[in-house]
């Protein structure tokens, strides 16, 4: 059997998933996955081993009306893609587990069936959208088992382990630096990421900063974090690929981001990495204090404004008692 797989060309959403292919590759020996993305998205997805087709198009053409010009063109390049890849038009389903307006064109030019998500809000019915099956997922379910509901519903199989496994293969790399540090996502201000750094370097921290020497292509990504003891990094493509490969860190989110969006890391690993989305845990002045204390273990003096260490102190008097003034 065949899924075609349509989605955005989004980099960040690739590797959540991941988790919905393998469990579909393991419950279906045979299955076989064609996705269709853009150019950014397409070299991420080659890396599972459950794909072996990726077919690059430029989703957001499809928008076009078929009664304009610019709908006509893409009308044609469509048809060049499908008789390229003649795999396409052998797939049983053509899923689309984003529902934006580009993936739902293009899913409904293929000739499989398809399937969308319709997501109840707020007590009311879902919304009916022009797919040929459509399934209820609930928006409070996080991003990864909603796409892992999808799949196993379509194709009629059960989740045993909420736990993902990304199905990527993880390899033993030499540790060469104590931290990767990714600002891109951060949810700070120039000044915020400022302080990170400043403080990293005070401690003689060894720091690998993707900000200032962005990797070139996937491989490189998965080696430099591989060989980093430790990650600091936003919900990104950098937290998820650490995520996926059980690098051990934190993953700044923003408030109450990460019960629905946060990292989730791979059964496959022991070490996890920690999402932080709550005040003052999610401030910069704490979040590096506290990757500086497990680097060091400890042993690096406590540098904290003391605004923060009040805010700290009140915060851990209410955790200990349950109860605020």
């Amino acid at each position: 059997m065949r899924i075609a797989i349509v989605a955005p060309d989004l980099p960040d959403e690739v590797i959540p998933s991941f988790p919905a292919l393998t469990d579909a590759a393991r419950a279906k020996p045979g299955l076989a996955f064609s996705i269709i993305t853009g150019p950014a998205a397409a070299e991420w997805f080659r890396r599972h081993p459950a794909v072996d087709e990726v077919v690059v198009f430029d989703l957001s053409e499809l928008t076009a009306s078929r009664w304009t010009p610019a709908g006509w063109r893409v009308g044609r390049a469509w048809k060049e893609v499908l008789r390229d890849h003649p795999k396409l038009e052998e797939a049983e389903y053509a899923i689309d587990p984003y529902g934006l307006p580009e993936t739902l064109a293009a899913t409904k030019r293929l000739r499989g069936t398809s399937v969308g998500v319709a997501r109840p809000s707020k007590g009311k019915l879902p919304t009916r959208q022009p797919y040929d099956s459509q399934y209820p997922i609930p928006e409070d379910l996080h991003r990864i088992q909603a796409v892992r509901v999808l799949l196993a519903a379509v194709l009629e199989y059960s989740l045993y382990d909420l736990n993902p496994d990304y199905g990527l293969s993880i390899e033993a790399e030499p540790v060469v630096t104590d931290l990767l540090f990714d600002p891109a996502a951060l949810p700070f201000d120039a000044s915020g990421v400022d302080l990170i750094r400043r403080r990293l370097e005070q401690t003689g921290v060894s720091i690998d900063d993707v900000g200032a020497q962005p990797p070139a292509e996937p491989d490189e990504w998965q080696r430099r974090l591989t060989q980093s003891r430790y990650v600091l990094t936003g919900n990104n493509l950098t937290g998820w690929l650490a995520a996926a490969l059980g690098i051990p860190g934190v993953c700044v989110c923003a408030d109450d981001e990460a019960k629905t969006n946060g990292v989730i890391t791979t059964r496959r690993s022991k070490q996890k990495l920690i999402n932080v989305d709550r005040r003052p845990m999610n401030q910069p002045e704490i979040v590096v204090e506290s990757i500086i204390q497990v680097i060091t273990h400890g042993e690096a003096p406590i540098e904290l404004p003391e605004e923060s260490e009040a805010v700290e102190s009140a915060a851990d008097g209410e955790s200990s008692d349950g109860r605020g003034e």
